[in-house]
């Protein structure tokens, strides 16, 4: 397994442990929720750009 899969799968597993952990405590239709989702969202997709990046 490559440095990278490693990284992903490691935010990966923070992020859904994150969001079912706010699930359980608050709710689905919480507002606190709905921002961890998009902060989830974002982190994930700020992750893949910062290590899908080609070195120039």
């Amino acid at each position: 397994m490559l440095t990278k899969d490693k990284i992903k799968f490691i935010v990966l597993a923070v992020l859904v442990v994150l969001l079912i952990t706010v699930l359980m405590l608050v709710g689905k239709e919480s507002p606190v929720m709905k921002y961890v989702s998009g902060f989830c969202l974002a982190a994930w997709i700020i992750t893949m750009f910062v290590l899908n990046k080609k070195d120039k």
